[in-house]
């Protein structure tokens, strides 16, 4: 049987609206929350006025709670978790997104992932890079994980949706082991731990190019389904993405987790796959190396080496080239003319071997 993935039209971030799309969702796909229900947004960082597009809207958390709240049976717990990026305490960042009130309004608990207990999870396979992960205790106890990713390009992945969401179930110290060429080996060893019973993707504004300072598309969209390898398909389809380009798409796809072939997939929903890619058309993503992308104008200049990894030997996605780059872009919403007005910096990156021209 086909794997289903729902594509239905939502313009603005109404919580009744949602609640109502998401509930008719869950109903299409036979999705029935029960007992320990964790539901798992993407607030890697937030702030009503600086970072307003990189997280999933408080009005999209509130309609998934209400429409979880009416489908689900036999209910011990209903909570939202997540762990903000690297060394951001989550609670501001839920504190900044708007996260509080719904909570409180809807009676459910928090689970901060960078103040709860990690536990270890063992992992087998040949392609695991590691035995064993560690993962915050409610994750490992949940009976229902509800995935909540916005819909955005990644500069390091090309796009963060329902498989990249799970990197924020670890906690700091273990987020950074393999964090760099190997993260999108770590996105597919962290689908073994637990897998998403429903998933439903913030993509009424989607993020472009960045992921901490996206730009704003109005893609007026709502995607569902109930497995991460097909709902990551569409929304590669949606974005005139090649699923195969997505890395840890394929990965996943290649142990088992489910299809990246989108006849393998029942595309359905009142908003049709072909009329979003045609609205999506323009939707912009930033791969860039960072050599080519600061020009001769900044004061930023950068060397980029080889790199050990099989499928990208000539760049480290996953680690220094990209956190350069997102800072610069955090310092420009600060100071526009940063890279001018900075003393001049060489960046080195991975194994260089001729001698570096430094004037």
């Amino acid at each position: 049987m086909k794997h289903k993935v729902l594509i239905m039209r939502c313009n603005e971030y109404d919580p009744d609206r949602i609640a109502g799309i998401i509930k008719k969702g869950m109903e299409e796909l036979n999705v029935k929350p029960f007992g320990r229900i964790l539901l798992k947004p993407n607030v890697v960082i937030a702030h009503p006025e600086i970072f307003p597009h990189a997280f999933t809207r408080k009005e999209f958390l509130d309609g998934v709670i209400e429409a979880t709240k009416k489908k689900a049976e036999n209910v011990k717990e209903i909570s939202v978790g997540e762990r903000s990026g690297i060394t951001l305490p989550t609670r501001y960042n839920f504190k900044n997104a708007g996260y509080p009130e719904v909570i409180k309004k809807h009676k459910i608990k928090t689970y901060y992932f960078d103040e709860t207990r990690n536990i270890p999870v063992k992992i087998k396979g040949e392609e695991v890079l590691r035995d064993t992960l560690f993962i915050p205790e409610p994750v490992a106890q949940t009976d229902f994980l509800i995935n909540l990713p916005k819909f955005k390009a990644h500069p390091w992945c090309r796009l963060t949706l329902s498989l990249k969401n799970f990197i924020g179930i670890q906690d700091d110290r273990h987020r950074l082991v393999d964090h760099n060429l190997f993260l999108e080996h770590k996105i597919a060893d962290l689908q073994e731990v637990i897998q998403p019973e429903f998933i439903a993707i913030d993509a009424i504004t989607a993020g472009q190019k960045m992921m901490l300072t996206p730009t704003p598309f109005h893609m007026g969209a709502i995607v569902m389904g109930t497995n991460s390898c097909a709902v990551d398909t569409v929304g590669c389809h949606m974005v005139h993405v090649d699923p195969k380009d997505l890395i840890h798409l394929r990965y996943s796809a290649q142990r088992g987790f489910g299809p990246m072939d989108v006849e393998e997939i029942d595309v359905k929903g009142d908003f049709p796959l072909e009329e979003v890619r045609n609205k999506t058309k323009k939707f912009e993503f930033c791969m860039e190396h960072i050599d080519d992308y600061f020009g001769e104008n900044s004061n930023l200049s950068c060397t980029v080496g080889k790199f050990p990894e099989k499928h990208s030997t000539d760049y480290c996605w996953g680690g220094c080239p990209g956190a350069l780059q997102e800072a610069m872009h955090i310092f420009r919403g600060f100071y526009p003319n940063v890279e001018k007005e900075m003393k001049k910096v060489r960046y080195v990156v991975g194994m260089v071997k001729e001698p570096l021209d430094l004037e």
